[in-house]
């Protein structure tokens, strides 16, 4: 499988594995007492919210709804177990029924993931805004800016040095169409985690609700998008 790869690719495979081995050694080393049933539970969260995939169009990337999970990890637990939070994320991402995902593909995806994860959760954990009223908030706009960015880039990159496209072009699709999702997750994850923890059935079964209604929102307009593209090349190659 890894024969038909480019070099430049299976360098960045290596980096990006590498990357997320030190983000677990850093998570081991900085290790906090873990509150496990919020950790089993957000773990829980991340897997079903991952099935939430919704093809991007005209693309070979898809994108899930585990955002607001994965940053609640990071805003209530520790380093570690946001990690953890992320591989169980990861793993229900990956795995389809249909497509069997092949494991250098896995691989990428769980260690990119991974590190998004730490990146976001040493963003949110910053002092920079510590002193600030709004500390909470800029936190976490940053925590998922960050994750967006260590999310999305290395996908578009690894995009476009397998297939040979322009991976800045490619990576604008991608803001494009997942920038309002993130926006939402965002703002969800602000509210719950102002309000309450993710400690209860009741918390996590009202969240996957609001999650899934999002999640059949997006795939409803990807659908009409999908739909109204070939009509308006028709009404083109027409004039």
């Amino acid at each position: 499988m890894t024969n038909t790869l480019p070099m430049k690719a299976k360098v960045m495979i290596g980096m990006v594995a590498v990357a997320s081995l030190c983000a677990l050694s850093f998570g081991v080393v900085r290790w906090q007492t873990q509150v496990w049933p919020q950790l089993l539970l957000l773990s829980l969260a991340a897997a079903l919210s991952s099935r939430f995939k919704v093809q991007l169009p005209g693309m070979t990337s898809s994108m899930s709804g585990n955002l607001p999970v994965i940053l609640l990890a990071v805003t209530q637990l520790g380093l570690f177990a946001s990690l953890l939070v992320a591989v169980a994320a990861a793993i229900a991402q990956s795995y389809s029924g249909r497509n069997k995902t092949k494991p250098i593909q896995f691989l990428f995806n769980a260690c990119t993931l991974l590190n998004a994860a730490g990146l976001a959760y040493l963003a949110y954990h910053s002092q920079m805004f510590a002193a600030r009223a709004t500390a909470h908030t800029v936190s976490l706009l940053m925590a998922a800016a960050t994750y967006f960015i260590a999310n999305t880039a290395p996908v578009a990159s690894i995009i476009g040095l397998t297939e040979g496209v322009n991976p800045f072009a490619l990576w604008h699709k991608v803001f494009l169409w997942s920038f309002p999702n993130y926006v939402i997750g965002a703002g969800l994850t602000a509210i719950v985690s102002v309000f309450t923890t993710i400690s209860g059935l009741a918390t996590l079964a009202a969240l996957m609700a609001v999650l899934f209604a999002v999640y059949q929102s997006y795939k409803m307009y990807m659908g009409r998008g999908e739909q109204m593209q070939p009509q308006a090349m028709a009404m083109a190659a027409g004039r």
